[in-house]
């Protein structure tokens, strides 16, 4: 036989199972209400609604193409193979310069990405996260919050990350050897 205390706990969760219901169904009736005068003022040619569609459709896309970390990964390693298969004397030096500069720091467990919802940021610190001396964790010791973009070396968007897009459009082609070869 159900007691007291059983009947009272049935109709405690009875009850708020329903609040919960209704609570959704307030926020689903907002949403709705939301989307349909989104929609009329579409409809109305309303010039406000089309730059808000614009910018989240704008924003949506932006963080579909966001590269992640696995991107960052890949697009290294592929950028160190294409260097490696080209002769030093006519390899860009500042891509190869800067694919080693990113590949030492990952190896030294240095390079973070940070997701930021559209876009990206790579950057190298001094110390690993896990490394757990003074110096790596004092805040005195460290780059002041306000001077972190001095640590950002490359920024991720659209799914490229721009200044290694940028170096290795021409990594096989060597400007320092253009101008020896002029001012001989």
């Amino acid at each position: 036989m159900a007691g007291p205390v059983t009947k009272v706990a049935s109709k405690a969760k009875i009850g708020l199972l329903k609040r919960f219901g209704n609570y959704l169904k307030i926020v689903a009736d907002d949403y709705k209400a939301v989307a349909q005068e989104t929609f009329q003022d579409i409809t109305s040619g309303s010039i406000k609604a089309a730059v808000y569609l614009s910018g989240l459709v704008t924003l949506g896309l932006l963080h579909k193409a966001n590269p992640t970390e696995r991107d960052l990964e890949s697009v290294l390693m592929e950028s160190a193979h294409d260097l490696s298969l080209v002769g030093s004397s006519i390899r860009s030096r500042e891509a190869d310069e800067f694919v080693d500069k990113l590949c030492s720091a990952r190896r030294d467990g240095n390079l973070h990405h940070t997701n930021l919802g559209i876009f990206s940021l790579v950057w190298i610190s001094e110390h690993r996260d896990e490394l757990d001396l003074y110096r790596a964790k004092c805040k005195h010791t460290n780059l002041p919050w306000y001077q972190w973009h001095e640590k950002v070396v490359d920024i991720g968007i659209l799914g490229k990350f721009m200044i290694l897009n940028r170096l290795m459009k021409d990594y096989d082609v060597n400007t320092n050897e253009w101008k020896e070869q002029n001012g001989s």
